[in-house]
């Protein structure tokens, strides 16, 4: 429906694998906002509408096609270090690299991998080929911290491979997460209590000493 075609048996078989792989993810940054939501006995709504602000960042549901963009730019893979280099030299993040719980390799990542592969193609041809400079850039310039590709950048290959443009592979992403919402909404609501952070103030001291206790 998204590109006017049928389409190819393992394209779509591609995009399935996909949206079965980012179900559900622990506590990341969009369904611990549903959850938190769902603590203050929010309707369940309310709970998906949170969800979905949280993954609009680029950060967290954008980052597919802020991958794509970056392969746009290197262009042939003997670019990478021209490119990727300064960007590590100015301490940048590289899209599509790196996780907040992953030390190694994102096992979704491999899977995709796996599937862009099959399908062939110029952009999975060179998708592998900067992967692996990349890393190796990665390595020499930030030792011990084992950064990979992560779901991201390999599912902007497979959707794209797939033909869906990149302005829908946000809410691609979140027609599959949105099962995950609403399974953590529904078991936070049984929970009465409200999720309510403690914090510790580290700015500037009081300009005068706060007594300990009122007179």
């Amino acid at each position: 429906m998204a590109t006017g075609e049928e389409p190819a048996e393992e394209a779509a078989r591609a995009l399935g694998c996909y949206l079965i792989s980012t179900v559900d993810h622990g506590f990341n940054p969009s369904t611990f906002t549903a959850r938190v939501i769902a603590s203050t006995g929010a309707d369940l709504g309310s709970c998906v509408v949170g969800a979905v602000g949280a993954l609009s960042g680029p950060l967290h549901g954008g980052a597919p096609s802020r991958a794509l963009d970056l392969l746009d730019e290197i262009g042939d893979p003997s670019r990478v270090e021209a490119v990727v280099g300064p960007m590590l030299a100015r301490g940048e993040r590289i899209m599509g690299f790196g996780h907040a719980v992953y030390r190694g390799e994102d096992p979704r990542a491999v899977m995709l991998r796996e599937l862009a592969a099959t399908m062939g193609g110029e952009l999975a041809e060179q998708a592998a080929a900067c992967e692996a400079r990349i890393v190796e850039l990665l390595e020499a310039h930030r030792p011990g911290r084992h950064l990979r590709a992560n779901v991201e950048y390999w599912a902007g290959v497979v959707m794209a491979t797939c033909g869906l443009p990149r302005t829908m592979f946000t809410p691609t992403f979140a027609s599959s997460r949105i099962i995950g919402w609403c399974a953590h909404a529904l078991e936070q609501a049984d929970d009465p209590r409200i999720i309510r952070p403690s914090s510790r103030y580290r700015g500037e001291p009081a300009p005068r000493p706060v007594p300990a206790e009122a007179p």
